[in-house]
């Protein structure tokens, strides 16, 4: 189910191995290719999922905190939804991000 189409259960199916399993060689994979989109500037609602769980998993999800280093210092919105409900998402995936870039370890 890790390669499932959609991303939604590709996600949930990686947070479900990691979490019976500790396997962090297949789950980091398939969370970061999700998060992927936010680092080049797409927020997407699965997004916020993928990234707390990156931040569950600590140490081993440091490429996929890599990836987002540079995310909470852009000066742009991240949200799929306009009016509050986007202020209100953006502040829950910078406080995921900064969640995971503080358990992941430092980032070269």
């Amino acid at each position: 189910m890790t390669a499932d189409a959609d991303p939604w259960t590709r996600v949930e199916a990686a947070h479900a191995l990691w979490a019976a399993t500790g396997d962090t060689a297949e789950t980091v994979p398939v969370l970061a290719a999700v998060v992927r989109d936010l680092a080049e500037g797409t927020y997407l609602p699965v997004t916020l999922p993928a990234v707390r769980y990156l931040a569950r998993i600590g140490q081993a999800a440091q490429p996929a905190a890599y990836l987002l280093r540079d995310v909470p210092a852009r000066d742009q919105r991240l949200r799929s939804n306009g009016g509050w409900p986007g202020f209100v998402q953006d502040e829950n995936i910078r406080t995921a991000i900064e969640e995971l870039l503080s358990t992941s370890g430092p980032s070269t």
